[in-house]
């Protein structure tokens, strides 16, 4: 078994100063930064909705998506694998490096102990694609052994395969970065084959592979209440003026954590004063960085004077790849050091100044070494920024076929050019590249129409305005230059007599975010058509302005629910106190949807709820339970602290309507409230909850003589209740709520043999008092078998009707091998042997052997048939069949070594033999773990599994540690087993 414990500890330093603040780097030989930015701990998500395949089935009006934290988003999908897009610098890596943190400081405190060795535990791994060599399992390797824990390829394989109490939670950051086709592929063929793993997907919004994940989510750009707080949290004595002179460019500026930081530093350093375009808000930090480098560290040989040009040089390597569609982000040392050289010799300088430079620039500067001796920038955007200004050297020399083929033509020259249109002085130039862009892709074009310095984009923008093409497109187009100048042009769009021309411009102007806009999408928030309604309403909450109130309150009362909703949400994003009366009658609204979206809009006014009658915080309660999603819940734990106790009451029983994991901190700290009906109300709701998690924790607490004697009378019995609910929901009893040396379990064929003697056995050790939990009586349709699987394995006694159809049967074999893989199979497994089970001789076990052997080609031969795509589970199955072939002959040899008398004997006596040995087991296992108070201990339990689960692989250690494999599906034809 592996130690986590160096790692996770490892982790958890490394990582911990992302709980505060974020820097982009530490200089070495001086001190962190005095000014560095606050951690935004509050970066959303939004689900994105599955494009259609025939382009007639996209709904007029596409579904609402869903909205979370980006943490919870991410674990809330991570299960069945989730990609999460965003734009460079919008928070992606960070999330991934906070998510790896608190998971690694979680799993700290969850390790596994001798009293329970049920609790499951998330291993994070972050695993960067950008220094991807030679395979993913390498990079895991790397990323493992830089945080002490080293071990070889075949041990990562088996954990990755067998994991059930440690689990991997495997964080790939970067997508896009990957340096080529074939990584790329080696990543799908990794997800494919370790498809029951947990993984989460970081990847770029600009036409990056999706590894054909299903579920998507993308960063949400910072709101202005979130950037106006960063400000000033970040200049505390200059920040009021720096919002003053942003104006309605904040959020142009500030949509991304990165970019607000970088602005902040350049506003703070450059005289008070903000660029014009974001190419000169990289230039000025850049050459800040510089500046203030310069006069306090010792360099080489005055390296220092050509660290612009240096990293221009680096940039331009990186990004040209190693063709003409891959970008590397990451590329060795010896690499950097040859590029360098070449430059170092044109300016007349010895060779071997690259060495020492190179060095410079990794101590002081906006590089760093990753991974295998790698250099790296420490940003992408910083390495597209280096690109653009190595471009605009060029640019003049590149003819325009040149320019349209080796650079616009290729999506990862994107983002450099668009920057290098911020940089130029040249309206020609500029109009030459943006002109050149149109001809290449018309949406390129308008984008890069709009990038250029404000001085041209009049001129520029005329050329997107001057395209013959059709009007409603011509409006999307104007929509992606996100310029001022297309506004006026948008606001009559407005007035179109075609209404999809409308719609595509309420969009447009929802892109560009201006409040020069406002007066006309007010107005059009009183077009005949709803869609035009419903487009105008998002496109003010987009811009949210407190401009836009009135008639965002008048909206509220519109016929569509859609747009009425929308409306709300706006309110809410403004963040106003003007907005409060309105939000107050839509508190009241008989449409949920409407009071829904105005009880989560109070949550964006500052020290709302704490202001507002008991009455309206009561109103406020509901219809955050009217939501029923994730989104209500951090409005109803928060309300769980209020001053009054209805309010209290309401808020646990609306979270146990929702019945999420994520409240149930909330609500255990309900459970110690004042009031018994608050306390009543939580432990109903961790009951519908219905969790593993929320039963360990009722447990803890039932177990506790302080919660008892708080919680005397009703109350108590409501958290009885609770765990008895969760445990009917799960079918099974908790190793805490009923302890492991307690259990006994039984593994048997379903054929009529093995189960009439499977029912002799119910009965003889029902005589005795052992209450037995069995499938047909405790289970429903649908009832998931898993969690059965999960504790068959780990009992300290289990009884085996060993047969010839038992050891012919994957779904017995399996019950076999888990038994083993747990550990102690010797002193832990009671086998009855029935007569047709041939293990007595070798030459009979032999015929086992050959039998799996055979099953096994037999469905390889089907397999090499089909595609293999998408073929994980049957995969599965031929493992299982290897394994189950390689451990048969050592499991049957010790079974045929134990004494287990003649089935007479035992019907004779009524197994007295067997339950007098079983009941010694658990009397010696009683002495080490206590008996739960909640649940009559002198009872033990006989668990019949469904006799249908299969298993991926097995344990080639029948005596040993605890390995963990993944469930595959059920089978339950008796005919099988």
């Amino acid at each position: 078994m592996i130690d986590w414990t160096p790692y996770l500890k490892s982790i958890s330093e490394k990582y911990a100063l992302w709980e505060t603040s974020y820097t982009l780097t530490d200089v070495e030989g001086k001190t962190r930064p005095a000014k560095t930015a606050p951690l935004l701990r509050d970066l959303w998500v939004q689900t994105i909705e599955k494009e259609p395949q025939n382009r007639q089935e996209r709904p007029e009006r596409p579904e609402k998506p869903e909205r979370f934290t980006v943490l919870d988003g991410l674990r809330k999908y991570a299960t069945n694998h989730v990609l999460l897009k965003g734009r460079p610098g919008s928070g992606k890596s960070t999330a991934l490096a906070r998510l790896l943190l608190e998971e690694s400081v979680g799993a700290q405190s969850l390790r596994l102990n001798q009293q329970n060795q049920a609790k499951i535990i998330q291993i994070p791994i972050l695993i960067e694609l950008r220094l991807y060599e030679t395979s993913i399992l390498d990079l895991i390797l790397q990323f493992l052994k830089r945080h002490k824990l080293i071990i070889d390829s075949n041990t990562l394989e088996s954990w990755l395969l067998e994991n059930q109490n440690f689990r991997p939670l495997l964080l790939f950051d970067g997508i896009n970065e990957l340096p080529s086709d074939t990584a790329r592929q080696n990543l799908k063929n990794f997800r494919q084959q370790y498809a029951e793993i947990s993984m989460i997907f970081t990847t770029r919004d600009l036409g990056s592979d999706d590894l054909n994940i299903e579920k998507k989510l993308e960063m949400l750009p910072l709101t202005e209440p979130q950037m106006r707080d960063f400000v000033k949290a970040y200049l505390p004595e200059k920040g009021e003026e720096m919002l003053k002179q942003l104006g309605n460019r904040l959020k142009e500026f500030g949509q991304t954590p990165l970019l607000l930081w970088m602005l902040c530093s350049v506003f703070d350093n450059h005289q008070n004063k903000i660029p014009a375009n974001l190419g000169l808000v990289f230039q000025i930090f850049t050459g800040i960085y510089d500046k203030k480098l310069k006069a306090d560290v010792p360099t080489y040989k005055k390296s220092r004077d050509w660290w612009r040009e240096l990293l221009q040089v680096l940039a331009w390597k990186m990004t040209q790849g190693e063709s003409k569609t891959e970008i590397q982000v990451a590329i060795s040392r010896t690499e950097a050091e040859e590029e360098l050289s070449k430059f170092i010799k044109n300016k007349g300088f010895p060779e071997y100044y690259s060495k020492q430079w190179l060095k410079d620039l990794l101590k002081y500067h906006l590089i760093h070494l990753e991974g295998n001796d790698k250099i790296a920038f420490r940003h992408q955007l910083i390495q597209e920024y280096y690109t653009a200004e190595e471009l605009k050297k060029k640019l003049p020399n590149l003819r325009d076929e040149q320019l349209q083929w080796d650079y616009l033509n290729y999506l990862k020259w994107t983002e450099p050019v668009a920057l290098l249109l911020g940089l130029l002085d040249s309206e020609t130039q500029a109009k030459r590249v943006v002109k050149l862009g149109l001809e290449i892709d018309l949406k390129l074009g308008a984008r890069f129409a709009g990038e250029v310095n404000f001085k041209f984009q009049k001129q520029t923008v005329g050329l997107v305005l001057g395209l013959d093409v059709p009007k409603r497109f011509k409006v999307q187009l104007l929509g992606l230059t996100k310029s001022n100048e297309v506004v006026n042009e948008l606001n009559q769009a407005l007035k179109d007599s075609d209404r999809s021309v409308r719609r595509n411009a309420s969009e447009a102007l929802a892109k560009i975010g201006s409040e020069t806009a406002i007066p006309g999408l007010l107005k059009a928030l009183e077009d005949s058509d709803a869609l035009v309604r419903w487009k105008a309403a998002f496109a003010l909450d987009e811009i949210g302005s407190e401009t836009a109130i009135a008639g965002l309150l008048k909206a509220l009362e519109d016929s569509n629910k859609d747009v009425r909703g929308n409306a709300a949400e706006a309110l809410g994003e403004i963040g106003s106190e003007t907005a409060i009366t309105g939000l107050l009658k839509a508190l009241k609204h008989s449409d949920d949807d409407v009071s829904s979206n105005a009880a989560a809009a109070f949550a964006n006014i500052p020290g709302l709820l704490e202001a507002l009658e008991d009455s309206i915080r009561m109103h406020r309660v509901e219809a955050l339970g009217k939501i029923g999603s994730e989104t209500a819940i951090a409005g109803l734990v928060k309300a769980l602290e209020d001053s009054n106790k209805d309010v209290r009451k309401n808020a646990a029983f609306a979270l146990g309507e929702i019945g999420s994991e994520t409240a149930i901190a909330g609500l255990l700290k309900a459970l110690e409230d004042s009031d018994e009906y608050v306390r009543g109300n939580a432990a109903f709701a961790l009951g519908e909850i219905g969790t593993e998690a929320a039963m360990t924790e009722l447990i803890n607490r039932l177990k506790n003589p302080d919660f008892v004697t708080l919680n005397n009378g009703d109350t108590l019995s409501e958290a009885r209740k609770a765990l008895d609910t969760i445990q009917n929901k799960l079918k099974y009893y908790h190793p805490l709520s009923q302890p492991m040396n307690q259990q006994v379990y039984i593994s048997y064929n379903w054929q009529e043999d093995s189960n009439e003697m499977a029912n002799q056995l119910v009965q003889a050790f029902a005589a005795k008092g052992i209450e037995i939990i069995r499938d047909k009586t405790h289970t429903s349709y649908k009832d998931s078998i898993k969690n059965f699987m999960r504790q068959i394995g780990r009992g300290k006694c289990v009884v085996a009707v060993i047969s010839d159809r038992y050891l012919k049967s994957e779904n017995c074999m399996f019950e076999l091998v888990e038994i083993a893989r747990n550990g102690d199979f010797y002193q832990r497994i009671f086998p009855i042997i029935l007569p047709d089970a041939r293990i007595h001789k070798d030459f009979e076990r032999i015929d086992y052997l050959k039998y799996w052997e055979d099953e096994k080609a037999k469905l390889q031969a089907k397999y090499k048939e089909i595609d293999l795509a998408k073929t994980n589970s049957i995969m599965a199955t031929l493992n299982l069949y290897d394994e189950i072939r390689d451990n048969i002959d050592n499991l049957t040899n010790i079974l045929k070594d134990m004494n287990t008398l003649n089935i007479d004997l035992h019907r004779q006596s009524e197994f007295a033999a067997m339950i007098q040995a079983v009941e010694t087991k658990l009397a010696e296992d009683s002495q080490n773990i206590p008996a739960s108070s909640e649940k009559n201990a002198s009872l033990s339990s006989i668990t019949y599994d469904f006799r249908g689960a299969t298993i991926g692989n097995l344990a080639h250690n029948v005596q040993g540690n605890q390995q963990n494999y993944p469930q595959q599906p059920n089978n339950n034809n008796p005919e099988e087993k």
